[in-house]
């Protein structure tokens, strides 16, 4: 049982390490190469990690596409391509190929084939494929995120004009009417109280000076009436000249409207200026008067006084300057009267003005909220439309970066090797094993079989189960039938024996090449090579 258990296995094993095709593999490790360019400086737009990365890549790379892409170009799997499927091909080579990213910084890359050139080609071609596609990605994500950001900034700056035309044509219609434009009223409000102020007081000191000249006007009617009609306690000038007393009262008026106004304004305002030229013209006139009275009683003193009563000089007739004056003064009059109308209307139209700044100044609390809505969606809309603007600069910079090949690559730290071992089958380690479980096999089977068969050989193993005193026991009879018995049994082990060795002999014989490549892996195992 031992015996030909492990004879056969070994037998089995040897033939299956004969029969069964060599596998080469060859490997190649990528280096993953960080950003050159400090991610503190320049924020990248492609965020995928390393890990997750290769992952797309590994599914894009071993797609059904791609791998009959490599054996197209690389003429692989000749033989099968007439009986299978692509897909099937694609599978097979699928299978053959694997990828080690359990290393930091680094991922190894494995194919494995019956030709070791043909898996350094192909391991060769995947490793570029990774590096190729890698920077092929990174473009295209920084491109299209690049892309995106551009049209999204273009909509939200549409939005943005739109909002900022809404919010200009609300100005324009809503003018004087908003929150920033409140103190302008209140100061334009001051601006026309004041005014109807001034008004006020310009159209009092106009009545008082129309006053003035009607009174004026009357004394010169009363003198061209005659000294009959004149008021005997009025002490008079020269003919057709107004009163002494009457202009000391009206200089005394001036005088006190120009103390109010020069206690209220400055002295070049324009009432101040206007008062002040009042004065002086009635203490000029008063002054002339003075004069002419004391140069007619010096020459009435002396007797030299010769009233004139030519009608060759009509100037210096005083009924004459009587008439002019009065013209003049009634001219004056009249004058007032337009001056005093126009204020008036200058009143109404600042008066009117007021009560539509009134109602202006009422409605800037709608006003106000109504802008407070406008501005709000206006200043969303102006960050969001900023917040895009910077990162569509962020990845255009990384846009140029992963152009440049300045972001995170891949290179080949080591390239595909040349095997010059076969990786699969391992024929040290499975004739190892072979031998190990035709051990356990034989000894195993042997053992069970042994305590499995009922049958006593002998008195020891009589013993062994009853307590029993054996008396006598009958030997076996060595007749010829079971001469011929054991002969039989023995020429069908040694012919089984010795046709399995002489096959065996003659298949290691055909497959001596083999054999010898085999004896030499055992042996470089056995002295510690790989």
């Amino acid at each position: 049982m031992i015996l030909f258990s492990v004879l056969l296995i070994h037998i089995g094993t040897m033939i299956y390490c004969i029969l069964a095709p060599d596998l080469y593999q060859s490997t190649m490790k990528l280096l993953v190469i960080p950003p050159t360019v400090s991610e503190g400086k320049i924020q990248t737009t492609v965020n995928v990690g390393t890990i997750d990365r290769l992952k797309m890549l590994e599914q894009d790379i071993l797609s059904r596409s791609r791998l009959i892409g490599v054996i197209n170009e690389l003429e692989l799997f000749k033989e099968e391509s007439k009986e299978i499927s692509s897909d099937a091909l694609a599978n097979r080579m699928r299978k053959r190929i694997e990828i080690n990213t359990k290393a930091k910084n680094t991922f190894i890359l494995t194919f494995q084939h019956r030709n070791p050139e043909i898996a350094m080609r192909v391991t060769s071609r995947l490793g570029s494929f990774f590096v190729e596609e890698n920077i092929r990605s990174r473009e295209e994500t920084a491109q299209e995120t690049s892309r995106f950001l551009v049209d999204e900034v273009q909509v939200t700056r549409k939005r943005l004009e739109a909002q900022e035309e809404k919010l200009k044509k609300y100005k324009l219609q809503f003018g004087g009417e908003l929150p920033q434009q409140e103190q302008a009223n209140l100061m334009r409000l001051q601006r026309l109280q004041d005014q109807i102020k001034n008004n006020s007081d310009a159209m009092a000191r106009l009545a008082d000076r129309k006053v003035f000249l009607e009174a004026q006007v009357s004394n010169i009617e009363r003198n061209l009436q005659g000294p009959e009609n004149q008021d005997p306690f009025e002490t008079t000038g020269s003919v057709g000249q107004a009163s002494p007393r009457n202009l000391l009262a009206e200089l005394a008026m001036r005088r006190k409207n120009l103390d109010e106004l020069s206690r209220k304004y400055t002295p070049l305002y324009p009432a101040v200026v206007q008062a002040r030229w009042e004065v002086e013209q009635l203490e000029g006139k008063i002054a002339a008067m003075r004069q002419a009275a004391r140069k007619a009683k010096e020459d009435s003193a002396k007797g030299t006084a010769k009233p004139s009563t030519s009608p060759s000089t009509p100037d210096l007739d005083p009924t004459n300057r009587d008439t002019g004056e009065l013209g003049r003064l009634r001219g004056q009059i009249a004058s007032i009267d337009l001056e005093v109308v126009a204020l008036k209307r200058e009143t109404a139209n600042a008066t009117r003005t007021i009560d539509q700044i009134q109602q202006k100044v009422e409605r800037l609390p709608q006003r106000e909220q109504e802008l407070i809505s406008l501005s709000r969606d206006y200043d969303n809309i102006k960050k969001s439309y900023e917040e895009l603007l910077k990162k569509q600069l962020d990845s255009q910079v990384s846009q140029k970066l992963e152009e440049k090949q300045k972001g995170e690559q891949f290179q080949v730290l080591e390239p595909a090797s040349l095997p010059t071992r076969p990786f699969k089958p391992d024929r040290p380690k499975v004739l190892g094993l072979a031998l190990l479980a035709s051990m356990v096999v034989g000894v195993g089977g042997a053992f069970t079989l042994e305590m499995l068969d009922p049958t006593l050989r002998g008195s020891r193993e009589f013993k062994n189960f009853f307590d029993m005193p054996i008396l006598a026991c009958l030997p076996v009879i060595r007749d010829d039938r079971l001469k011929r018995q054991i002969a039989k049994r023995r020429a069908a082990v040694i012919g089984g024996l010795i046709s399995i060795m002489g096959a065996y002999l003659v298949f290691l014989v055909i497959n001596g090449q083999k054999v010898q490549s085999i004896l030499q892996a055992i042996g470089a195992s056995i002295g510690g090579g790989n």
